[in-house]
Parts: structure tokens; C-alpha cells; sequence
């Protein structure tokens, strides 16, 4: 009889067991799974990921991006797991979510590559993050193989960067530096803030003084750039004599992350339906944070106040170097290209790390049309005043420097060259 009960709590152990595999399978968004060794979650902020498979015998799972398409590209995952047996490597199986997204008036399959980068990030406290060897590539499916010490371990994309880790940013520029001050740029459609840092120091100028406006994130994917303005913020606020020397000549506004709801809900937001956040710098803007990010600039612009303009994103999956983008060609102005000139050759003297400026532009467009062409960057060129210089810089996520300490490095790089681009004996067209 005890044998007859105990082979039936068996059988009802490994039932258990594949529904709760089975439920990974079918459902995607925030998922909690349990093995009967490994527990696999995303149900928190910026968490995405849905389970195909779990294996506990050889310390595998197998996930893919629980994005939805039509909310912008599906290639971000991030989730954590818990009861990882240290003793063997956790093996993590990555399958493409190659849904249809946005391209214009239609769609298109996303490629494989942007849910598979050459090097995953891994975490054993959720904070800080570093890569993985080289994953394992075939076709729409790549294998990253971890040595694990810990039975807890956060898996991404990339290392996350969500409206936890930019209030905690925003709250220490604000505690190390009496000139920095917070703000809150707008509330979301979803009813979240966007929080932004204003810095600036009163100096021995000569009472002219520019005004520099950062922002990071209107794709939510391309968590990256929210790390190189996390690094320009906190070399900012820092002891440096060109920090200072910036802050003193300069109001400077940085916003981190700029598409917060689908940042926190673990959506790509890129090529989203009704609108790309980065193109809906028009009459109708249907982002709140975006309609607000217009309202202040265009104050700016109309009181001549704006120098430099930057929005920060990650590119393709093939760049390795940086890029800028530039306003469209009926934008650039004599004096504007000089100043586009000056900045440029100075960002590439600063940027000569692992992460660098090689001198490479984007494509600009050749015509320009404030009904049709709503980037940001065009968009603000057009409300500014000759001098003023606006760029998209896009920062490689696919390298094997494209970690924390890499971003922060380009941030407080990008801080340097601002400095040496803010003198008069450098900025054409001084106000």
C-alpha cells in the first residue's frame, strides 16, 4: 500500500512538474516557472521573457523574448532564476522572437541577430552586470554557457537600466552636487514620471552661458544609452576640473530614459504602433514625455538658449564603433556644420577607447519636411537658431566593451568633449 502511494505522488510530482513547464510555454509578458530544481521569473520591471524548456539535469532553460510586436521590436529579455545548481555551468538557450514589426506604412520580420547579441549580461545581485563568453550562434538560435556561484542569477540582454536605476541616479547627482536638481519632465500615458536632472553652476563667466539638453531611451531596447547618460551624469557631478569647468559654463538637463512605460513593462518601443517615440517630434505628438520634451525645448529654442542638442541610442547589430546622425541637409547651415565640424573632431580625439568615434556619419536626409520627417534630431534643428548643433549618437551594444564600465567610460568621454567644445574660441556663432 505504501508503495502503491508513493508511486502516485510521484506521478503527481512530475504532472506537476511539466504544467508548470507547459504554462512557461504557452503564456508570455511576466511569467514565473518552477522546475523541481530551477524557478524562472520576470514579473518585475523591465522583465520579459517566455519559457520554451527547462532542463534541471543538465542546467539549461530555454526562453525567448516575451515581447510584443506591436509594441516595438521584440529582442528584449530579461529575467531571473533562482535554485541554480553551482555546481555544473547554467547553460541558457535563447530562441529569436522574429515577429512583425513596424517598417512604414507596413511591416516586416525582425532579424534574428537584435535578440541575440554576440555576449549576454548576467548578474548575481541584479546590479551589477557582466558578460557572458561569446554565445553559441545558429541561425535564429544562440547558447550562452555561465559559470555560476550563486543559486540566484539575473539573465538579459543587455544590463537593464529602469526607472529604479534612474531615480537612484537622479537621487545621487542630486546628494553629491548642490547644483543638481531633479525634476520630473511628464507623466507617461501609463501614468509613470519621467525623471530628468538639471546641472548647473554658477561661474566666473562672462555672463554668457549655453545650455546642453541630453536624452536617452526613446527606444527602450537600447538600453545602453540610458548607461552612457548614467556615465555623463555621474562624471558631471564628480571632482574633475572639466566637470566643473562644464558646469560652471553651462545649465545642462539630462533625461536618462525617455519612453518609461515600455521600459518598465519590457517592450522594445522601437518601430511601436501608433508611433516610434523618436519620430513623433511633430504637430501631434501622441508620447506625453515627447510633447513635453517639445514644449521645453522650443522655450529653449525661441529664447536662442540651446547649443547642443543630443539624443542617445544603441544602433544595428553590426556597428562596432559609434556613429552620429545628422539634422536633414536643408538643415545644415554654414554655421551649423562648423560647430558640427569642431564638436566632432573633438569627441573623436576623446573617444579612442574600446568603444570609439572613428569620424563615421549616418546617412542624413537630403530633403526636409516637417509633415513627413519627425526625428528628434531634425526636429530640434529646425526650432533652433543656426549655431545650435543636434545629433542622434548611437552607441555600439553588440562588442564585447559594450558593458557598464564600457558605457560609463563613453559618458564621462562625451562630458569632456562637451567642456572643450563650450569655449568661445571653439563655438561658432556664440549667442
Amino acid at each position: 500500500m505504501k508503495k502503491v502511494m508513493l508511486e502516485q505522488t510521484m506521478k503527481t510530482k512530475i504532472i506537476l512538474c511539466l504544467a508548470l513547464v507547459l504554462s512557461g510555454i504557452l503564456i508570455g509578458g511576466s511569467t514565473s516557472v518552477m522546475s523541481a530544481d530551477l524557478q524562472i521569473s520576470s514579473d518585475f520591471p523591465g522583465g520579459s521573457a517566455k519559457v520554451l524548456n527547462i532542463e534541471p539535469a543538465s542546467n539549461t532553460v530555454h526562453i525567448t523574448p516575451a515581447c510584443d510586436p506591436k509594441l516595438g521590436f521584440p529582442c528584449w529579455w530579461y529575467f531571473r532564476l533562482d535554485n541554480v545548481d553551482t555546481g555544473k555551468p547554467l547553460v541558457l538557450e535563447v530562441t529569436a522572437n522574429q515577429g512583425a514589426v513596424r517598417n512604414g506604412d507596413k511591416s516586416r520580420k525582425l532579424p534574428a541577430d537584435y535578440s541575440l547579441p554576440e555576449y549576454a549580461a548576467f548578474s548575481t545581485d541584479g546590479t551589477n552586470w557582466e558578460h557572458t563568453e561569446r554565445g553559441e550562434k545558429q541561425g535564429s538560435h544562440s547558447v550562452y554557457r555561465i559559470n555560476v556561484s550563486t543559486s540566484t542569477l539575473w539573465l538579459a540582454w543587455g544590463p537593464p537600466f529602469t526607472l529604479k536605476e534612474d531615480n537612484k541616479l537622479i537621487q545621487n547627482a542630486c546628494a553629491l552636487c548642490p547644483y543638481a536638481k531633479g525634476f520630473v519632465l511628464a507623466h507617461t500615458r501609463g501614468g509613470r514620471p519621467v525623471p530628468g536632472v538639471r546641472i548647473s553652476q554658477p561661474g566666473a563667466a562672462d555672463g554668457t552661458r549655453y545650455t546642453v539638453w541630453i536624452q536617452a531611451r526613446l527606444h527602450a531596447w537600447e538600453s545602453g544609452s540610458s548607461w552612457v547618460a548614467r556615465g555623463f551624469v555621474e562624471w558631471l557631478v564628480s571632482n574633475d576640473p572639466a566637470a566643473e569647468s562644464l558646469r560652471e559654463k553651462a545649465d545642462i538637463v539630462i533625461i536618462p530614459v525617455m519612453d518609461v512605460d515600455s521600459i518598465e513593462t519590457g517592450q522594445g518601443g522601437k518601430s511601436r504602433w501608433p508611433n516610434d517615440p523618436d519620430e513623433d517630434w511633430g504637430s501631434a505628438p501622441y508620447f506625453t514625455e515627447v510633447a513635453a520634451g517639445m514644449e521645453k525645448i522650443s522655450a529653449l529654442a525661441k529664447a536662442d538658449r540651446l547649443d547642443l542638442f543630443l539624443d542617445l541610442h544603441n544602433p544595428g547589430y553590426s556597428a562596432r564603433d559609434i556613429d552620429f546622425y545628422l539634422p536633414a541637409v536643408p538643415l545644415l547651415f554654414p554655421q551649423r556644420v562648423a560647430n558640427d565640424d569642431n564638436f566632432l573632431k573633438i569627441v573623436q580625439q576623446q573617444m579612442t577607447g574600446a568603444i570609439k568615434f572613428n569620424g563615421r556619419l549616418g546617412p542624413d536626409g537630403k530633403t526636409y519636411d516637417p509633415a513627413v520627417d519627425k526625428s528628434v534630431d531634425t526636429w530640434t534643428a529646425a526650432q533652433c537658431q543656426p549655431h545650435t548643433i543636434s545629433f542622434t549618437m548611437e552607441i555600439p551594444w553588440n562588442i564585447s566593451a559594450s558593458t557598464q564600465d564600457g558605457y560609463l567610460k563613453v559618458g564621462e568621454q562625451l562630458g569632456r568633449s562637451i567642456d572643450l567644445y563650450l569655449q568661445p574660441a571653439i563655438r561658432s556663432g556664440s549667442q
